[in-house]
């Protein structure tokens, strides 16, 4: 896990009194203070509440598993082409049965979620494509500028052995606000929201 802060005072909008009204903001409206126009949003993050920290989502506040066919899985996964209007050697059946278990007659089934969790979770669910987005930005390269952390994001990449969870996580409301401000101030279309 990796924790970053937000530097108040380091750039244009990010400043003292910014947090002052967005923390009257989050009483009043409890809401993101609106510094993107709707309509210019190309993309929106939610701040989705959990019992102890709020994960951040891309384009939905729902994390619910998409159902696959097995020969969807196999090429979105594991890179396995099988087109639909192709015969399909019997070699192939074989080694699709050797490494996966499947048959031919399950080609066109619906997968079970143990066959793809894992995979989806890391690349394709809303909480995956949040951190993928988020850690691809400068969100925290704030250059020789100086001021005074507050707030902050969690980037998590495998919190211990044997979990593959990939995502971001915030302790704290205000987070949502000072992220908003910092897409705000690089120029990023993306609008912050509490769900």
């Amino acid at each position: 896990m990796e924790r970053r802060q937000f530097l108040v005072g380091a750039g244009s909008i990010l400043t003292t009194a910014f947090i002052t009204n967005a923390k009257r903001y989050l009483e009043v409206e409890a809401s993101v203070i609106p510094l993107i126009d709707n309509r210019a949003a190309h993309e929106v993050i939610y701040f989705v509440e959990r019992r102890t920290h709020f994960e951040l989502r891309l384009n939905t506040p729902y994390c619910e598993v998409p159902e696959y066919t097995n020969r969807e899985v196999l090429e979105l996964y594991y890179g396995e082409c099988l087109p639909v209007d192709e015969p399909i050697k019997l070699s192939k059946f074989r080694e699709l049965y050797f490494e996966f278990g499947l048959t031919a007659k399950e080609l066109d089934s619906p997968a079970h979620q143990e066959f793809f969790i894992d995979s989806w979770a890391r690349e394709d669910s809303p909480v995956a494509r949040a951190y993928n987005l988020l850690e691809g930005l400068d969100l925290f390269d704030y250059g020789q500028a100086s001021g005074w952390p507050t707030g902050g994001l969690n980037f998590i990449d495998g919190p211990c052995p044997g979990n593959d969870y990939l995502g971001v996580q915030s302790n704290d409301r205000l987070s949502a606000s000072l992220l908003q401000a910092r897409l705000a101030e690089l120029g990023q279309n993306l609008k912050v929201e509490l769900a």
